[in-house]
């Protein structure tokens, strides 16, 4: 995990930068501001969503060539707009009884922090802010349409819209220093990164989302391939992950992108090796429920073989 260790140093100074600042936001948005900023600063809690939204820049420092403090700056606005967009997420996904008044809140004091930090870096007239809009309309779509047109099934990359405004980082590095013959290709990398790394969070969150009815790519796989206008209960995913082993298909998906990534040669090595660890991590998950399979299968066996000696 050399992407993310080599910056650990560099991410508790961006994450102290945003706490100073959520420090001064008015009572009782800054106890809820810092508790919120603490539980996604990837340094104190492991969390691939949160590796790639405060870590992109570090990623394309490289191949963008923008300097040590730009490549800061970025983060630190890339964290506040990840702490935003986190807010935004987290109220359409659970609509929560109470509190939402200070996370709506909260989310727009974080979102001028952001923009606080982005005018810094961008004039108005900067092709950036046509960018920044392109990329929330994305998302504002992909949050909007993607169970409507069932995007993992008839266009699995646009599954990473969710997460598209990450790209800000990358493209903004890419505009401080006029390589922008790089940005439609690293949008493509990132696409593909934010597609898998989906994969793996739908993965973890297919029970959460059955109960909730939330869009789940994994469980979209399952339904697609039962008869129309059946109910996909617990029990029939269950199946389909550890009996069916739909799994196998779903991470040649995710095998299938790091063949894409690798070929696109955008430039950012860490990226990819980034992605390699979701991979990893998938393949993971399917050998082992492969190898529990044939342990209970075998297990079976033997119990029926013992029967039959008695």
């Amino acid at each position: 995990m050399e992407w993310y260790t080599r910056y650990t140093e560099a991410l508790e100074q961006v994450y102290r930068q945003a706490e100073a600042r959520i420090t001064l936001f008015p009572e009782p948005l800054n106890r809820i501001g810092l508790a919120f900023a603490d539980k996604f600063n990837p340094v104190k809690h492991e969390s691939g969503k949160d590796y790639i939204c405060s870590l992109l820049p570090f990623w394309v420092k490289e191949p963008s060539g923008i300097s040590e403090s730009e490549c800061e700056q970025l983060t630190l606005a890339n964290v506040y707009g990840m702490l935003y967009f986190f807010i935004q997420d987290d109220l359409m996904d659970h609509a929560p009884a109470s509190h939402w008044k200070e996370q709506l809140a909260l989310g727009n004091l974080l979102m001028l922090e952001m923009f606080r930090v982005f005018r810094g870096l961008f004039p108005s007239d900067s092709p950036f802010w046509t960018y920044y809009h392109q990329y929330v309309t994305t998302w504002s779509d992909s949050v909007t349409n993607e169970d409507r047109q069932d995007y993992f099934i008839n266009s699995p990359i646009r599954t990473a819209g969710k997460a598209g405004p990450v790209k800000i980082a990358s493209t903004g590095a890419l505009l401080l220093t006029g390589r922008v013959d790089l940005i439609e290709k690293l949008e493509n990398a990132i696409d593909i990164v934010l597609m898998t790394l989906q994969m793996s969070d739908d993965y973890a969150d297919w029970k959460e989302d059955l109960a909730e009815g939330s869009y789940n790519g994994l469980l979209a796989m399952i339904a697609a391939e039962r008869p129309a206008g059946t109910a996909l209960t617990e029990k029939d995913a269950e199946n389909a992950i550890f009996i069916r082993g739909c799994m196998n298909g779903y991470v040649q998906l995710a095998i299938d992108n790091h063949k894409k990534l690798i070929a696109l040669e955008a430039g950012a090595s860490e990226l990819i090796d980034f992605h390699g660890y979701i991979l990893n991590h998938l393949n993971h998950v399917s050998e082992t429920i492969d190898t529990n399979k044939q342990l209970l299968l075998k297990g079976g066996f033997n119990y029926f073989l013992s029967k039959q000696s008695i």
